[in-house]
């Protein structure tokens, strides 16, 4: 099931004062750890399809799914926070 967008804008606006409120090089920190995540999430889906399968259809990857956007979202979150964009 994919995580609902009001989950995803309620953290993210809990997350984004928290990053506002870090050192530079804490936020720095953040989209660092945030980015080996998701590398490691998209590498774990790339595997997946070059298995042959299809992640992103029914359910039997509905985790990997699940964490792959949760990963984008914090990614983004931490990614405008270091870069001071507004957010989307």
């Amino acid at each position: 099931m994919p995580v609902p967008d009001d989950l995803m804008t309620a953290f993210a606006s809990l997350d984004r004062a928290r990053l506002t409120r870090m050192s530079e090089s804490a936020r720095v920190q953040q989209l660092d750890a945030r980015q080996a995540l998701l590398d490691y999430t998209e590498a774990l889906w790339q595997d997946v399809r070059r298995a042959g399968e299809r992640p992103a259809v029914g359910e039997k990857y509905q985790a990997l799914a699940t964490v792959r956007e949760v990963a984008r979202a914090l990614t983004a979150v931490a990614f405008d926070a270091v870069y001071d964009r507004p957010p989307s």
